[in-house]
């Protein structure tokens, strides 16, 4: 079965601090960590985004290219700049950001020309996915994805920084998980959305939203939770000491996407309830690419580690 994964997203250039000192930098942003892991397992995802002409947006092109990743920047004119990212890690190497972001355009977006098909896989998230000034267009992505029966995949990924904004973009992450065939979220992300205090509270109000979809809960060391019309699994996840917890959710909708097409898992079959063994796998795939990457400083699995899964 020949399948094209898309990921859209915001892209970055993170540059990461431990005790208020820069240690490093690197290409980043939700989607753009999970296309990268993508690519580097095989897979060559297109990624759509936002990066600039700029010097980092020409690091950033390059480096993708690099990863096999076919990349459409959707504002490419020289007096923008591609957004920076200050990600600072505390003392249990969990990061606190703060953003100096290019917004794109309506415009931007008009231009995009994307040809979805039965079964492909669309994979996006973040805050870029419910960004008002690029709401209309993402829409008529979204719609258009699903006339063509291709599998969306959707991270709302939202952070306390964007609490402020909730009552404005709420809307739109409910239209989002509308449209999508499957939905992952932290507890974090989503009892900050629903206000929720535990995964049934959480579940219920995702439901109501969207009776079909399948649901992945992350829990950090706590492990995760699946729901599906009523049905709960729970997985633990092995212990580890990370490294560093950047890119651990967007590696965890990789392993998704990854599974899916390893499995052959079809539009056809996510109308039905999976089998365990698929659900299990699906799980057991995205912990181990999340758990790789606390257990580095980069945002993606490594080269190396993906040679043992690539496809």
């Amino acid at each position: 079965m020949n399948r094209q994964i898309y990921t859209i997203g915001e892209t970055v250039f993170d540059i990461i601090f431990k005790d208020n000192v820069p240690n490093h930098g690197n290409p980043g942003g939700s989607v753009l960590n999970s296309a990268v892991t993508l690519g580097r397992l095989g897979l060559k995802p297109i990624f759509l985004s936002d990066f600039c002409n700029d010097l980092i947006g020409q690091v950033i092109k390059t480096f993708l290219k690099e990863n096999s990743v076919t990349s459409k920047p959707i504002i490419i004119n020289n007096d923008k700049q591609t957004s920076i990212a200050l990600a600072f890690l505390d003392q249990n190497n969990n990061a606190q950001y703060e953003f100096y972001k290019q917004k794109p355009s309506q415009k931007d977006f008009q231009e995009l020309d994307i040809e979805f098909h039965s079964n492909d896989v669309l994979l996006f998230g973040s805050f870029y996915a419910i960004m008002p000034e690029i709401r209309v267009c993402m829409s008529e992505i979204l719609k258009k994805a699903k006339q063509n029966e291709t599998i969306i995949v959707y991270d709302p990924n939202f952070r306390k920084p964007h609490l402020k904004d909730l009552p404005k973009v709420k809307s739109f992450i409910e239209e989002n998980i509308r449209f999508s065939d499957i939905v992952k979220g932290s507890d974090e992300d989503f009892s900050l959305i629903f206000n929720t205090l535990n995964d049934i509270e959480t579940f219920k109000e995702l439901e109501k939203i969207n009776p079909k979809a399948h649901f992945f809960l992350t829990k950090a060391d706590k492990g995760c939770s699946y729901y599906y019309k009523g049905v709960i699994k729970n997985f633990d996840v092995p212990k580890i000491t990370p490294v560093s917890t950047i890119g651990a959710g967007d590696n965890f909708n990789a392993g998704i996407v990854y599974s899916i097409i390893k499995q052959q898992i079809t539009k056809t079959h996510l109308n039905n309830q999976l089998s365990e063994k698929q659900i299990t796998e699906i799980v057991m795939d995205s912990v181990k690419f999340s758990q790789s990457v606390c257990q580095s400083t980069f945002n993606y699995i490594s080269k190396e580690f993906a040679k043992n899964y690539a496809i």
